[in-house]
């Protein structure tokens, strides 16, 4: 039998079709979502180094958990190139340059 060759070069970014008002509102809403994310974990951090009571291993842990969610909200890429655009195609070999 034989495999599938299909080779795959290129993707394509969807963005949403609406107004720039709901842009605006958007960007603040997630905007607001990543404040609160970095606020929030940041009290974590704090908190559990400025008591001693805290250096247990469970809160140990808990401190590595907040640190690990820091790192995946700033691990956000913003395409501004393409806020104007519905559908865009992006080919792979620039993409892979990011990454490496």
């Amino acid at each position: 039998m034989e495999e599938n060759q299909t080779m795959v070069t290129e993707f394509i970014l969807l963005g949403f079709c609406l107004g720039q008002r709901i842009h605006v509102l958007l960007f603040g809403i997630f905007s607001l979502f990543y404040a609160f994310t970095l606020l929030g974990n940041g009290a974590i951090l704090a908190l559990i180094c400025l008591d001693p009571r805290l250096h247990t291993p469970m809160y140990f842990f808990l401190s590595h958990l907040a640190i690990v969610d820091i790192a995946y909200a700033c691990n956000t890429v913003i395409i501004s190139h393409f806020s104007d655009c519905p559908c865009c195609r992006i080919t792979l070999i620039p993409c892979s340059h990011i990454y490496t």
